[in-house]
């Protein structure tokens, strides 16, 4: 009969550590762990509650995670973190397990966030960097297109005053032609009564 495989949820009400704290240490020391997925859930052994206890002990002792690694697959306990504990326990109570792993765990924590925070602080910067060559790029097309159009607006205003003074001249050109075609027409009616009285 196989034995019942855990999940995350499992190992912390077993071990009586939170949730978050569980998934933090399979993530720090994931080589210590076997598992097997199912969708996005995983399910550990039942060992994995002797390695996540074992890990938060030792998490407070200010280990560093290859060596605490270490201890936990060889099974043997360092000297150098057995002396401070022993002290320790000679000045003051001892912490409950949940503390010492909220310590450690806190730890590394902060250190993720802070590499994530620095990371977002570059992406940030840059894309502020992008904006601005944006905002640049936008600015010189404004004011070439505003040079353009007042240039054009100049040309129009030149062809209108060229236009003005084309009219003006045809005006002048025309007006002579209309008096010519006005006397003649004046002339042909003043000598047509003339010639109704000698007839």
């Amino acid at each position: 009969m196989h034995e019942k495989e855990l999940k995350i949820g499992d190992i912390a009400h077993l071990t009586g550590l939170s949730e978050q704290d569980v998934r933090a240490l399979i993530q720090t020391y994931d080589s210590l762990f076997t598992y097997r997925k199912i969708g996005q859930a995983r399910l550990f052994p039942q060992k994995a509650v002797k390695v996540v206890r074992e890990l938060a002990e030792l998490s407070g002792r200010g280990l560093s995670p290859d060596e605490i690694a270490e201890e936990v697959k060889t099974g043997r306990k360092s000297d150098a973190a057995e002396e401070p504990a022993e002290e320790i326990d000679r000045t003051a109570a001892p912490l409950p397990p949940e503390v010492v792993i909220d310590l450690g765990v806190m730890r590394d924590t902060l250190a993720r966030q802070e590499r994530r925070i620095a990371r977002l602080a570059e992406d940030l910067e840059l894309e502020r960097d992008l904006r601005a060559e944006e905002a640049e790029r936008f600015q010189k097309a404004v004011a070439d297109l505003e040079e353009r159009l007042s240039a054009q607006q100049q040309q129009l205003a030149l062809i209108a005053k060229w236009v003005d003074y084309f009219d003006r001249q045809m005006d002048e050109a025309t007006r002579p032609v209309l008096d010519r075609f006005r006397r003649t027409v004046a002339k042909k009616s003043d000598s047509a009564p003339s010639s109704g009285r000698s007839g």
